[in-house]
């Protein structure tokens, strides 16, 4: 059965085995490029998230991810945009920039939409929780979350029996990310010494995001060429008609030039290209989808064909880490903190 964003959550009474994945050693563009067919395979023919995200390391991804985290995380996360798959491998980009173990039994808390701070606050003997989780969480045995302590961000495990998964129907139908909201005592946290930071994970998240909803974009658009190419009104196909070509080049117009940041941003992994990247990139994804629509006219606004499935899954994404619409003003304080505008992109 094909991976599609409505296709439920694995089973949760037995989870996936351990990975075994084949890569051992920084890839080459050939080696990427045969894992990149690879990983749309393995989604493609995934039943759900739990088997998507076997699927993925079986064929190597928690060794990429090791091996090139920024290239890996763009490669499979171009795979996860094409596909529409719920796989949970922003558990796994988060946990490496923090330097937490990669592990399938391993997922983590993200922020609540919009935001891109710490999702726990630590205040006496509590912390309360409200953030993300993504349908890992229903088979993972631990958590990795960011806690707030009074200014300091600190990293901590726990145990997912402790995050109440909130079930309510949004406007994804395949569930990819679910709310959690709870209070629990300090002593239930396992802290952990050493990791990385949590501005690392969300350059690292918003970089591995952006190419997620390019790859979704992109889908979409080729979607709209296609019916544009096959569907004739008066007698001509409608790709001919200027109007919609200019929906069409416009949303190529974004899309190429979000990739270009996103790109640069693999060699460059720094807040403010990161930032620029994941904004740019869910203002790519909207304006496409919006062209996408009216370019497929009726048969667009169906529940039959697929294009609403990609549409919901970038409405959710755009709100991860920061949006289209939230991240220039971010950027904007930056700037003025800064005084300065430094070169992004070396011409």
């Amino acid at each position: 059965m094909n991976q599609t964003p409505d296709a439920e959550p694995a089973s949760t009474t037995t989870p996936p085995r351990p990975g075994t994945g084949i890569v051992n050693q920084t890839p080459d563009a050939d080696d990427l490029a045969l894992l990149a067919g690879g990983f749309e395979a393995a989604m493609v023919g995934a039943a759900g998230p739990g088997e998507a995200d076997q699927a993925l390391y079986d064929l190597g991804w928690a060794e990429l991810l090791a091996a090139a985290p920024a290239r890996g995380a763009a490669t499979a996360f171009k795979a996860l945009g094409t596909t529409g798959a719920a796989a949970g491998l922003l558990d796994d980009v988060v946990a490496h920039a923090l330097n937490v173990a990669v592990s399938i039994q391993t997922c983590a808390v993200f922020p609540a939409p919009l935001k891109s701070t710490a999702p726990a606050i630590h205040r006496g003997n509590r912390v309360a929780i409200d953030g993300l989780v993504s349908a890992r969480a229903r088979y993972a045995s631990t958590a990795t979350v960011a806690v707030d302590c009074g200014g300091k961000i600190q990293i901590a495990g726990l145990d997912t029996s402790l995050l109440p998964l909130s079930t309510a129907a949004g406007v994804d139908p395949g569930r990819a990310y679910h709310r959690v909201a709870t209070r629990i005592t300090a002593d239930q946290l396992e802290w952990q010494a050493g990791g990385g930071t949590w501005d690392s994970a969300v350059v690292a998240a918003r970089v591995a995001l952006a190419h997620q909803l390019l790859g979704g974009a992109r889908w979409m658009l080729d979607e709209a060429c296609r019916h544009a190419l096959n569907r004739v009104q008066f007698g001509r196909p409608v790709a001919s008609f200027q109007a919609i070509r200019h929906k069409l080049a416009e949303s190529l117009v974004e899309i190429e030039g979000a990739s270009s940041v996103a790109e640069s941003c693999i060699h460059n992994p720094h807040p403010l290209p990161a930032a620029l990247a994941k904004s740019l990139a869910g203002r790519a994804a909207r304006t496409t989808a919006t062209h996408a629509q009216q370019v497929l006219a009726g048969i667009g606004f169906t529940a039959e064909h697929r294009f609403h499935r990609w549409l919901k899954r970038m409405l959710v994404l755009d709100t991860l880490f920061g949006s289209a619409n939230s991240l220039p003003a971010e950027i904007g304080r930056h700037l003025l903190a800064q005084e300065t505008v430094p070169r992004l992109i070396q011409l």
